[in-house]
């Protein structure tokens, strides 16, 4: 059975350490070839209370916290975005359609001279030219303000801009592509078929007390079990650009599917679209589907994405690796704290320069 080298290994607990102690809770998963090499988690569930304005109260023993593992589930922010992206795009597939169709031959919104020419493919790399968030964003469950409202500020086609606005859409063109909510469409898309059972939105309530808390928001308290992002709360709390739940386990099956998944798990076509990046100008910087950030650059050749609330997902497209890693970083508030470089300690420290790990 192949494993972490015993330097590497120490090294991926220290910072599994060091990352719960950031929030509460921290759980990491690594495999190479297929194979899970690393499964670790350290932390609990909560370690603050809102208790008379203090965001930083010690938890009351009367709310016990639940010890963490790689089976926890975590709020996954906007890792959201490319399980989304793969649902939407096997919804296209079925109907015989690609990343080339454009909006406005299903969604009313899209028929305007602005936007009638907005593709799937620039909704997914970020150039549709939506602005990053919903600047009049307001209580919305069906979405009706924001299909009034969400409109682009930017030629489409014209630059990358990271858009939460632009995965909302793409959201609501999976539900109305296939006449059934978002979750359903996620489900029956990509988390059944991947065996994803710990993974999805809107988690019951008596699996809430098993998530790891995040952040004390004016109005809600300490948030936990329901999705942080403010704008997909007030969507109803299942959104494209943020909502769903998933444990560590959970995610390595998504990651090996893009990796090299067999094509019952995902089709040829959509794990290309997954992985073919958009290049824009001015500065042709390019975004795919699955993203290509900078923190991954020890890996080469890697697509991943991370989340506010202090997740992250890595594979090597035809290459090694997959590594998961799941904080709450924002627990109990985002101020101040930042993973960025523990998240490019990881893959560095997961990486063996010598080319070998342990048999």
């Amino acid at each position: 059975m192949k494993m972490l080298q015993t330097r590497q290994a120490r090294s991926v607990e220290a910072i599994l350490q060091r990352a719960a102690t950031l929030g509460s809770a921290a759980a990491v998963v690594v495999s190479r070839e297929g194979e899970v090499i690393y499964r670790g988690a350290r932390g609990v569930t909560r370690r603050w209370d809102a208790a008379e304005g203090n965001a930083t109260a010690p938890l009351p023993t009367r709310q016990p916290a639940h010890a963490v593992t790689a089976d926890t589930r975590f709020d996954l922010a906007s890792v959201t975005k490319p399980i989304v992206a793969a649902a939407l795009l096997v919804e296209l597939e079925r109907r015989g359609s690609g990343v080339d169709l454009a909006l406005a031959e299903v969604l009313p919104e899209f028929q305007s001279p602005a936007m009638r020419r907005i593709t799937v493919a620039q909704l997914l790399s970020h150039t549709a030219g939506f602005p990053p968030e919903w600047a009049r964003r307001r209580p919305d469950p069906h979405a009706r303000a924001f299909r009034q409202d969400a409109r682009p500020n930017r030629r489409p086609g014209g630059a990358v801009e990271y858009s939460c606005v632009g995965y909302i859409w793409a959201g609501i063109l999976a539900e109305e592509l296939a006449g059934r909510p978002l979750p359903e469409v996620v489900e029956i898309n990509v988390l059944g078929p991947l065996g994803m059972s710990a993974t999805g939105f809107a988690p019951a309530p008596w699996q809430q007390p098993e998530i790891p808390a995040t952040e004390d928001q004016p109005g809600r308290g300490m948030v936990q079990g329901e999705v942080h992002d403010e704008t997909a709360f007030d969507l109803g709390g299942a959104a494209g650009n943020a909502g769903i739940f998933g444990s560590a386990n959970d995610l390595v099956r998504f990651l090996e599917a893009i990796r090299c998944g067999a094509d019952e798990q995902l089709p040829p076509r959509v794990r290309r679209a997954l992985l073919t990046p958009v290049t824009a100008p001015p500065d042709e910087r390019s975004y795919g589907m699955a993203c290509n950030e900078e923190w991954m650059a020890p890996l080469g050749n890697a697509v991943g994405h991370r989340g506010f609330t202090g997740t992250a997902i890595v594979t090597q497209p035809e290459g090694e690796y997959s590594i998961v890693f799941l904080t709450n970083r924002v627990h109990p508030t985002r101020h101040g704290v930042d993973i960025a470089g523990l998240r490019e300690e990881l893959v560095a420290g997961v990486i063996d320069p010598e080319g070998a790990a342990d048999e």
